[in-house]
């Protein structure tokens, strides 16, 4: 594998180190005495390094940067097995993070980075495990479809899966347009993960404000190559891996495949059905590529990958249930007390409701112990494949043309149902996302002058939901269950003096109301990008090189939306005769069932037929009065299932020119010390969206676009003979109109509910102010004999300096007289903890000639967060560590290795409640047995 795809290294060079390391490889196996066969590979492997380290220089001579010293990537000097003298432990691991380290000194911002041999030896390829083992970023608890990626606690977009998100990600220079993408992949093949904190933009690729995370694969190569591992271990996992790669035609045409099979049971069955577990894994990732040479001077990579449908039961699919704490946190003005819950209006308290008391063998008990117990359940399902072509064309020594032309689509369907033994929602349900991007970037890498480097070039790009929606299925349960107390008391009427009567009208009513309805909202969103970039280096002195960058782009979002009935059920009769602008066709009534004057003769002929239907009287004019107010609750049932129905409409739509900028200076101390200061400024377009509706139709309710302006002054160094690298940097940011997720009041909602708590939708808002600030540091070292210690860590401090409507979270919730909305300003962001950081650490000994025994430890802690957007005080997570190890013997020069993988050794409690009466478990200890090998 080759560490140095960004420094230009020689193709010719390339193959000659490979074919040194492969024949280093091969000759423990040649017909040679033993001390001759470790001298041979060590003779080889020495060579193929030397020339490795002499390129390394000449590239980094040309960009500038001061390469280090020989102790940076040493060479191998042969020696005896029982008294080695080389202790660097894993020179390949050592050499990656050196050259990385090297890469990254002078670079004019905050960049960490992980290498792909790290993530191999505890056999990570997720996404969410990838970026939490670097400094200060971190990805929310949630399946792929509602992911989050935040840096320095800024980026939370947890459940709305249309937002654009702060942080991107990009995979061999192609940006992912939304966030689920990037949570749903798994990543084969990797060697390296950056994450650039703050605003970027001037380089290329999608802008973002507040960082990206760049993956870089590993290329074709014109030698042969094959890898495979299998790891099997507890709970079913079987992950197997598979890499094949090398010539197709000789200097011509190379060609790589990576394979990866992933399944496993999750830490829990479900009772009633054990045929599936929460949190399973169920995915299969296919990476192919070509590396077309036709000439010295052009390079393409041609890159396709598929991840085909999978089915998994998430972690945001189960909450266990919580009974609500008695009290609100405010005072009711008549007793001067905390507000009592009513627990009429609670889940456990509809429960109590005597429709569900009739199964005996189901519960409160049941309802909210941490178990999972449920019919119907559907596992979500998501997938995603793409294609790319990065063609190079190499105009002059120092100027490189590329075209990076790219498509991706993603498609998702929840399936979760209620979650228990009853049917009030019916699998499958919930959210369906189809998504698709296009993108084209021109970009141009030039060294018009040996003290000035230039990058500038076009970014198009096109982004389409042509189906983001939500779809609600209600089963036979449903009526009984969304009943208000004044509802259900009359639907299903308790007679004293028979108590285990039942009225079977009230009952029929309460059946029908909502069973067999599906609901949908239906939106569409067309996001689209036209921008241009450019970016200066220039080295001013020996010792103090400037940076300049902007970036200005054209944003235009459109969407639309509309809301309607999918399937009327069983009781399309009990139909309001319209929902703002949507006609239904049935009667109008009020509450109490009384027919209103505005009712046609074809309204009076179906409350003739609903009355018929249930009560068996030839008119509605017939009916008593209770009987009148029982039909009035069920269409009231009914109408709050309903909502807001719309038809068709067009959001206003967003239009802005934005522009992203820096500045930034890095002055060389010496050749092993730099400072660096930077200004950056970046911006993030607004939405355009339908939240709500009025008689009219869908409310447009638009969001400004975001701005941050970010300052950063750090100090990177390279000491104790190379043996020690660390960078330092202190940052601020400061968010204007920030945008998240967030919840809006709906008074018709709630009083349709009718159950005292207040309604809200889902929407994207903007937050007036926002502030993150803290410090980060990364570490390296290798001054420990056989040993390598890499470490991340950060302290942050992102809060809302200004939050006047957040939405109440459950504790100020219920007939709170201050209103539905809190002033949150001051709070800390959710998913922002204080304090977190990574240490990761390798020894590796060899114990005998080609026999390496090697341990690593991954440690990850972060300090405690709140875990949800409402911000609960119940949501607030307690801290903890995570330790990983993975603990084997290499044998045959590192061409296979055999590992005991242990993930969360110490078992910790990661759980957390994502509301006042929800729980989430975390992730308890797993053990496997992990297999490597390759020729």
């Amino acid at each position: 594998m080759s560490f140095y795809p960004s420094l230009g290294i020689a193709q010719a060079g390339f193959r000659r180190r490979w074919l040194a390391l492969l024949l280093a490889g091969v000759a423990p196996l040649l017909p040679l005495p033993v001390a001759a066969q470790e001298a041979e590979a060590l003779r080889l492997r020495n060579a193929a390094l030397q020339d490795e380290v002499a390129q390394l220089r000449a590239a980094l001579a040309r960009s500038g940067v001061t390469a280090p010293d020989s102790s940076a990537v040493a060479a191998v000097s042969p020696a005896p097995a029982a008294t080695p003298s080389d202790a660097r432990g894993d020179r390949g691991l050592d050499d990656a993070i050196t050259v990385t380290a090297v890469r990254l000194k002078d670079a004019p911002r905050s960049t960490s980075a992980i290498t792909g041999e790290e993530l191999e030896k505890f056999q990570v390829n997720n996404f969410r495990d990838i970026v939490n083992r670097i400094g200060n970023v971190r990805t929310s608890w949630n399946n792929p479809n509602t992911a989050s990626i935040f840096i320095r606690g800024v980026g939370w977009a947890a459940g709305a899966g249309v937002l654009e998100p702060s942080v991107g990600v990009a995979v061999d220079d192609v940006s992912h347009g939304i966030s689920a993408i990037s949570a749903l992949s798994n990543y084969l093949d990797v060697e390296t993960v950056e994450v650039v904190r703050g605003p970027t933009g001037s380089d290329g690729l999608r802008a973002t404000d507040a960082g990206r995370v760049v993956i870089r694969t590993r290329k074709p190569s014109f030698t042969p190559e094959a890898e495979a591992a299998v790891t099997v271990g507890q709970r079913n996992t079987l992950v197997a891996t598979a890499v094949l790669g090398g010539p197709i035609v000789d200097d011509l045409l190379a060609y790589r495949v990576s394979i990866n099979r992933e399944q496993a049971d999750g830490p829990y069955k479900n009772r009633n059905d054990t045929h599936f577990t929460w949190r399973n894994t169920d995915r299969t990732s296919v990476r192919a590529q070509l590396l077309v040479t036709p000439a010295p001077a052009i390079e393409a990579r041609l890159i396709a990958d598929v991840t085909p449908t999978n089915r998994e039961i998430c972690e945001n699919c189960f909450a266990f249930n919580l009974v609500s704490p008695p009290t609100y946190d405010w005072i009711d003005p008549a007793t001067g007390r905390p507000a009592a819950v009513n627990y009429a209006n609670e889940d456990t308290g509809h429960l109590e409701r005597r429709w569900f008391r009739q199964r005996g063998d189901y519960s409160v008990r049941d309802f909210t112990a941490k178990a999972i117990n449920t019919i119907g359940e559907y596992p979500n399902t998501y997938a995603t494949k793409g294609a790319s072509g990065d063609i190079r064309l190499t105009l002059a020594p120092d100027t490189v043309l590329r075209s990076i032309t790219a498509w991706r689509n993603y498609s998702f369907s929840q399936g979760a149902g209620s979650h228990t033994q009853f049917e009030w929602l019916r699998a499958p349900r919930g959210t369906q996302t189809s998504f698709e991007q296009w993108s084209q970037e021109l970009r141009l890498d030039a060294r018009p002058l040996k003290e000035l480097s230039y990058r500038g070039g076009l970014f198009a790009y096109r982004g389409l939901f042509p189906n983001y929606s939500q779809t609600e299925r209600y089963g036979s349960d449903a009526g009984a269950w969304y009943a208000s107390p004044a509802q259900y008391a009359l639907l299903d009427p308790v007679d004293p003096a028979l108590p285990d009567a039942v009225d079977p009208a009230g009952r029929g009513l309460l059946l029908n109301a909502a069973d067999a309805l599906i609901t949908k909202r239906q939106e569409r969103y067309l996001n689209r990008t036209l921008a241009a970039y450019s970016h200066l280096s220039w080295d001013a002195t020996a010792r103090l090189t400037l940076d300049a960058g902007a970036r200005v782009s054209r944003e235009t979002r459109h969407s639309r939306a509309r809301s309607f009935i999918q399937s009327e059920g069983f009781a399309a009769e009990l139909d309001p005769a319209r929902v703002n602008d949507v006609v239904l066709g049935g009667f109008d009534s009020d509450e109490n069932g009384a027919l209103t004057a505005n009712n046609d003769a074809a309204q009076h002929a179906l409350a003739d037929r609903t009355a018929q239907k249930y009560f068996h009287v030839a008119r509605y004019a017939d009916l008593t009065d209770a009987q009148r107010a029982q039909l009035g609750a069920a269409k009231g049932v009914r109408a709050a299932r309903l909502g807001a129905l719309y038809r068709r409409s067009e959001a206003e739509p967003y239009r802005g020119t934005l522009v992203t900028g820096d500045l930034a200076a890095s002055y060389k101390l010496t050749s092993e010390h730099t400072i660096v200061a930077s200004y950056r400024h970046g911006a993030k377009p607004g939405v355009a969206q339908i939240v709500g509706a009025t008689v009219a139709g869908g409310t447009s309710l638009p969001v400004a676009a975001e701005r941050v302006d970010a300052y950063e002054l750090g100090v990177r160094t390279i000491a104790l003979a190379h043996k020690l690298q660390a960078s330092v940097t202190g940052f601020r940011e400061d968010f204007a109109d920030y945008i998240q997720p967030t919840f809006v009041y709906d008074p018709v909602q709630s009083a349709l509910n009718g159950d005292g708590h207040p309604a809200y939708r889902a929407a994207l808002g903007n937050v007036p102010r926002v502030r993150s600030q803290g410090v980060e540091l990364d570490l390296a070292l290798f001054a420990i004999p056989y040993t390598t210690l890499r470490f991340a860590g950060a302290y942050t401090d992102a809060r809302y300096r200004s939050f006047p409507r957040a939405p109440n979270p459950g504790e100020l919730g219920g007939d709170n007289p201050a209103g539905p909305y809190h002033d949150a300003s001051g709070s800390a962001l959710p998913g922002a903890p204080r304090w977190s950081g990574n240490l990761f650490g390798d020894w590796s000994y060899p114990v005998a000639p080609g026999r390496v025994l090697h341990v690593d430890v991954n440690h990850n802690v972060q300090s405690g967060y709140l875990a949800d957007t409402t911000l609960s005080r119940y949501t607030r997570t307690h801290a903890w560590g995570i330790t990983d190890v993975s603990a084997g013997l290499g044998l045959g020069d590192g061409r296979f290795d055999v590992a005991l993988l242990v993930r969360n050794l110490f078992d910790v409690d990661n759980s957390l409640q994502p509301s006042w009466n929800q729980y989430k478990p975390g992730i308890p200890r797993w053990v496997g047995v992990q297999l490597r090998g390759s020729l």
